[in-house]
């Protein structure tokens, strides 16, 4: 649902935002801190960045 509403805000498409490879990753990982984000594919600085915060609090928010 994230990525959905994150990528209508944007007008993109939601692969935009993050692909399905990485979305798995995340759940899989369910990193906790910026630093737990850096190592999963998908995820650069830029992304890191624009998303980090939002995607940890999705996280937190499913634990």
């Amino acid at each position: 649902a994230w990525r959905a509403e994150t990528a209508r805000e944007q007008g993109v498409p939601a692969y935009v935002v993050f692909g399905d490879a990485t979305l798995r990753a995340l759940a899989a990982t369910r990193p906790t801190s910026a630093a737990g984000l850096e190592g999963i594919t998908g995820i650069g600085a830029k992304k890191k960045d624009a998303y980090g915060d939002a995607v940890l609090a999705v996280v937190a928010a499913h634990a």
